[in-house]
């Protein structure tokens, strides 16, 4: 009987990485890195292209993360769960003060009946996006000229009036995860990046998962293309003020091995850092079905499936994951140019990050991290 054989340029995970080298170029990104988590360990890696001019990437380099920063946030979040400190269905309101005392009377964006509604917003609801709280503070309340600090953007999201009821969609909010933070904050009298570093970026041995990167740091920094407010310390994901702010929902900085590491530490064989029902809530739809999406990045489903932290792929067409990854595969992807997902069907997991923002749609037109990730799923389906 014959033995079926895969093609050869598709036999382990690291032949599919080797895409990534044709992403390098001006229509492409000027440096990018992969890792493939299989099996509880590093499967396969690769560099291309370089992290700024003349320095290379490698496996030190460190990335913006962005938006990959909320897992790290919701993980923090669910060790206070674990510990009996907050239940995910309690009121925000209860237990963020900030939170509870709302937008104010006097807001003209304000709509009274949904203020009515505040004292419904859940912990799971602003985990999953479905507080109905708005994506960002505008203009209007932070000037990002003023240079405040983050005590004072997170109080001013804090208040930010609600736009739809909380639990009837999902509203991709940067503003829910400022309030968790918070949270974090009040309970347990730390800083929030002392009580993340404490509680799972230490446990899980990220040694180079860093907020406010220090001038030792430097040199190993990627450096992001396409950014706003270029050349002055308030550059975004450059300058000095943006990488102090240090935002909980965007504001860290990791090579791609410890990212690839926590996202196996939600696979059934990486390495342990929350019970085995916590890491499923946090990877399984908490939406319940209803509609909704990113307006930033004008997306929008019928069914919105997200988890507490983790976004979830569920029958999403045209997803940034591919279609050879499984429905059950969670994942993030950050504004500045990088994705992690894991797909618990394969025990597998891939951090692709690049540094350039994806503001002119570079890893969609063409699909570079959809076909990226159909090839690392194949090589192991």
């Amino acid at each position: 009987m014959a033995t079926a054989v895969k093609p050869k340029d598709l036999t382990e995970p690291a032949d599919a990485l080797c895409l990534i080298d044709g992403w390098i170029g001006r229509h492409g990104v000027g440096g990018a890195a992969a890792v493939v988590w299989h099996h509880g360990q590093i499967a396969a890696e690769r560099y291309a292209g370089e992290a700024r001019p003349g320095v290379p990437v490698d496996a030190q380099t460190l990335f913006t993360l962005a938006s990959v920063t909320k897992p790290v946030t919701a993980a923090v979040v669910m060790t206070l769960v674990e510990e009996g400190l907050v239940a995910l269905d309690e009121a925000a309101i209860r237990l963020v003060p900030e939170f509870a005392g709302g937008s104010g009377p006097g807001d003209t964006a304000s709509d009274p009946a949904l203020e009515a509604l505040r004292p419904r917003v859940t912990v799971r609801q602003l985990l999953a996006h479905t507080s109905g709280l708005p994506e960002d503070v505008g203009p209007r309340r932070l000037r990002y000229a003023e240079r405040d600090d983050l005590p004072t953007v997170m109080r001013a999201m804090c208040r930010l009036p609600l736009q739809s009821a909380p639990g009837a969609e999902l509203r991709y909010s940067n503003v829910g995860y400022a309030v968790l933070a918070r949270l974090v904050e009040h309970l347990t009298g730390e800083p929030f990046w002392e009580a993340a570093r404490r509680r799972v970026l230490d446990p899980l041995d990220l040694r180079d998962t860093v907020a406010r990167p220090d001038a030792s740091l430097a040199g190993r920094l990627a450096l992001v293309a396409d950014t706003t407010h270029i050349g002055t310390d308030l550059e975004t994901y450059n300058g000095a003020y943006w990488r102090d702010l240090a935002i909980p929902w965007g504001g860290l900085f990791g090579t791609a091995r410890d990212l690839a590491r926590f996202a196996g530490a939600f696979l059934p064989n990486g390495p342990r850092l929350l019970a085995p029902a916590t890491a499923a809530l946090m990877t399984i739809d908490q939406a319940g079905g209803v509609p909704g999406g990113v307006e930033s990045a004008r997306v929008r489903w019928d069914i919105a499936q997200w988890g507490l932290g983790w976004e979830v792929k569920g029958g999403k067409r045209r997803h940034w994951t591919g279609e050879l990854t499984s429905p059950r595969t969670f994942c993030h992807f950050g504004h500045a140019g990088t994705l992690l997902w894991a797909d618990p069907e394969r025990d597998l997991a891939l951090a692709v990050f690049a540094n350039r923002t994806v503001t002119h749609l570079w890893p969609f037109v063409p699909a570079r991290w959809a076909r990226l990730s159909n090839a690392v799923a194949a090589t192991v389906a």
